[in-house]
């Protein structure tokens, strides 16, 4: 989005920005809002851009896992944690990408999986990951795995890469009162379309096929492969770090 016309749809929903603490960066800020419609994915924070999903994210993984601090830069100062996060270039990265026990992915075609393109940044497939069987203590992925073509497959990956007791943080649509929507039969080499294509944008390769909208079958599946899940849905005492309108997933590796 252009500067000009962000900076025109901040001044249009004035009334929806709120003062608050950013529990990525740790600044004191204002939350800009640019939709008020589609806050889980703007609420900016003014110093590190965090949008509202993102610090939700940021709230599970110091809630259920850091269990100090109020910030993800308290992870430097406290914790010795192993986190893969398949994301680069966000807020997130920015307060962490010196922490010697922070990796991230990005994926291209054109790019052997495995290849780290930058420190501590490599191409990774999430249905072929590269790394070590358990070698992390955290997995985050956000909006990823309805993109992912053999999503059990993907999940099977993050579960093989988690240590026992470790975490898989992420965020995905899901309808929590039916079952997953198929949007793609995928079982052929070539996709093959069920429902008319529906496609979300993705900041390095545009607009990108959703295979599916998750729902409550999901739960069963994640149990069968060794995950303990649970949902944490925003509540009111949310607001004051910014998060709006959104919910986090967090599965536990219990075997």
């Amino acid at each position: 989005m252009k500067l000009i016309d962000a900076a025109k749809k901040a001044l249009k929903n004035f009334g929806y920005h709120k003062l608050g603490k950013c529990n990525i960066c740790g600044n004191i800020t204002i939350f800009v809002c640019i939709d008020s419609q589609t806050a889980r994915n703007n609420m900016y924070c003014l110093f590190c851009r965090s949008s509202s999903r993102k610090r939700h994210v940021a709230k599970v993984l110091i809630k259920e896992v850091i269990k100090s601090g109020s910030t993800l830069a308290d992870i430097l100062k406290t914790q010795q944690i192993s986190i893969y996060n398949a994301d680069v270039n966000d807020a997130i990265y920015q307060v962490l990408h010196n922490y010697p026990l922070y990796t991230c992915s990005s994926f291209s075609p054109d790019i052997k999986p495995g290849t780290e393109i930058i420190k501590g940044v490599f191409c990774q497939d999430l249905e072929n990951l590269t790394f070590a069987d358990e070698s992390f203590d955290v997995v985050m992925t956000e909006d990823v795995f309805e993109h992912v073509r053999h999503h059990e497959k993907g999940f099977r990956e993050v579960h093989r890469i988690l240590k026992l007791g470790g975490y898989h943080i992420f965020t995905i649509p899901c309808n929590f009162d039916q079952t997953t929507i198929v949007r793609v039969d995928t079982s052929g080499e070539k996709d093959k379309l069920i429902l008319p294509p529906e496609y979300h944008g993705d900041k390095i390769r545009g607009q990108i096929l959703a295979y599916r909208t998750f729902g409550i079958d999901l739960f069963d599946f994640l149990k069968s492969i060794g995950f303990k899940t649970k949902v944490d849905f925003y509540s009111y005492l949310d607001k004051d770090m910014g998060i709006f309108d959104s919910y986090v997933f967090c599965s536990q590796k219990v075997f």
